[in-house]
């Protein structure tokens, strides 16, 4: 009897152990693909980051609703002298007779609305 007692607890304890294993490598191949996922995702955002600190024209990404700016290029930094605006008011930046067009056009490209800027009848000719 105690040998069939101790034999099923030695039985118990090698599944234990093989389903702890299963587990562990079960884990490791699902970090593996996550880590992978996330090199992949990384080396594109590195790219995009790039090719936006390139280019010419100035670049902000606004958080919709606060109007927070959460990206700017560094041509921003450039032209209008400030090192950083990540989490300023997009909207203060500008001035006040622009700020509802602007607004509205954010609010437009959020929306997916296509919109188009007529240009103003008191906007001064080239």
């Amino acid at each position: 009897e105690r040998v069939r007692v101790l034999r099923e607890k030695e039985e118990k304890r090698t599944a234990k152990r093989e389903a702890n294993r299963r587990s562990a490598c079960t884990s490791r191949a699902r970090k593996k693909r996550l880590v992978e996922e996330m090199s992949r995702t990384n080396a594109l955002l590195l790219r995009e980051s790039l090719i936006l600190s390139v280019l010419p024209d100035m670049i902000f990404a606004v958080r919709p609703g606060t109007g927070r700016i959460t990206f700017h290029n560094g041509q921003v930094t450039r032209v209008l002298g400030h090192a950083d605006l990540v989490g300023a008011e997009f909207y203060k930046l500008l001035l006040p007779p622009s700020r509802g067009l602007i607004g509205r056009l954010v609010s437009d490209v959020g929306s997916g609305v296509p919109t188009t800027i007529a240009p103003s009848s008191s906007s001064p000719s080239p």
